[in-house]
């Protein structure tokens, strides 16, 4: 895995959008719409039926958008990106596209360079889609491609084939107007799976992308995945095996010139996503939509929306919003949150900010298992910043689990 100490050139300076800064926010929709639901799916999204429903959620959105864009700390506030999620949102019409952002882009205040961003199921690719997203100032495309292999297709439940995947690729790629990433899933049990991985992974970087997101599959509860798994049915990898997977596409990213930046995330210079990061950072992002998640960093303050739909829809007509609940980050809560967030960037974070938070929660730094955890080669204390090695990489979250235990009180 690369490793870089200091921004590169060419490289955007993300400090200066974050970490926190009171006057930029990230704006994000959740789209919950899906043509059909993958079996491994724990995001909140149903089939959409009527389209007069799609009408519906786009203007309960803006009814949403417009309670906060007049309130602190949203009001005045510049979006340094907007990112559309789901769900599907390459579902929703052109027009309808084309009106949820223009009325956005009334309401909040907006950057000049923000990064617009949409999520893109390559079986719901349409060419007027693509001239429309230009048009409407969307300057980022995510293709779910999640494999190239048709068993992983197959067992992943995924709508289309290998061959949209890159019939859709080479059709954003040749409009020319934005930057593309390829979202990819690894981890999943299929016969041959190093193999297809492998295909998979050469071909991509043949691809060229701008930016690469590659997540572990996660058997989250509630899903068919899950079911499947309590049936005796394998459906992950063995740990061995998904360590290989990822140490392929590690390398191959590597040899295409893409820096690993975030644990599951590869850019090309220039090319990290502003947005993401921003969640990583600590920053402000504002998320309107059923199940959507906002946090206010000047308040250290988390709110979410309902997760049903109608139930979110509601809630905006009585009362402008659709938040169901709220809490305030505790000052431990805040610093075991900071640690694993830092410890998601390649890079890490410095270690005197853990240890000021530490201070302000009455807790001792560095924790009991620090010492440890870098004995056994998990973690680097590199001049200011600590860090994941490559190995502790892939067990990030138990590391963040262990620091955190290690907290003692001053």
């Amino acid at each position: 895995m690369a490793r870089t100490d200091a921004v590169q050139p060419g490289y955007l300076d993300l400090t200066s959008f974050f970490h926190p800064r009171p006057d930029r926010f990230a704006l994000y929709v959740h789209v919950p719409f899906c043509v059909r639901k993958c079996p491994y799916c724990a995001f909140v999204s149903q089939e959409l039926d009527d389209s007069s429903f799609a009408d519906d959620f786009v203007e309960t959105t803006l009814r949403e958008a417009s309670w906060y864009a007049q309130r602190e700390p949203w009001s005045g506030v510049q979006a340094h990106s907007l990112f559309l999620g789901g769900g599907t949102p390459s579902m929703l019409g052109p027009e309808m596209v084309k009106h949820l952002i223009g009325e956005l882009r009334k309401q909040f205040a907006f950057t000049d360079d923000t990064e617009c961003s949409i999520e893109v199921n390559p079986g719901t690719l349409q060419d007027e889609l693509i001239e429309s997203w230009a048009e409407t100032g969307i300057n980022r495309v995510s293709l779910g491609v999640q494999s190239l292999g048709e068993n992983t297709l197959q067992k992943l439940g995924r709508i289309h084939t290998a061959e949209q995947a890159r019939d859709s690729w080479h059709k954003l790629r040749a409009h020319g107007a934005f930057k593309l990433n390829v979202d990819l899933m690894y981890g999943i049990y299929v016969e041959n799976a190093l193999d297809e991985w492998q295909a998979t992974v050469t071909e991509i970087a043949d691809w060229d992308p701008d930016h690469l997101s590659a997540y572990s599959l996660i058997v989250e509860d509630g899903t068919p995945f899950a079911e499947m798994q309590a049936q005796g049915i394998q459906v992950r990898l063995d740990d061995d095996d998904e360590f290989e997977q990822m140490r392929v596409l590690s390398d191959a990213m590597s040899r295409s010139g893409l820096e690993h930046y975030e644990v599951s995330n590869w850019a090309k210079p220039g090319c990290r996503c502003r947005h993401n990061v921003s969640y990583w950072d600590g920053g402000s992002y504002l998320s309107l939509g059923p199940a959507a998640h906002s946090y206010d960093a000047t308040a250290r303050r988390r709110f979410w929306n309902f997760e049903d739909t109608r139930k979110w829809m509601d809630s905006v007509d009585q009362h402008g919003h659709g938040a169901g609940g709220a809490e305030v980050l505790s000052a431990r809560q805040h610093l075991e949150e900071r640690i694993m967030l830092n410890l998601r960037m390649v890079a890490g974070g410095p270690e005197d900010e853990l240890a000021t938070l530490a201070k302000d929660a009455g807790l001792a730094w560095p924790p009991s298992t620090l010492d440890r955890l870098v004995s056994k080669g998990m973690l680097e204390r590199n001049r200011e910043n600590i860090r994941c090695t490559e190995r502790g990489f892939f067990l990030v979250d138990a590391i963040q689990a262990e620091l955190a235990a290690g907290l003692r009180p001053v």
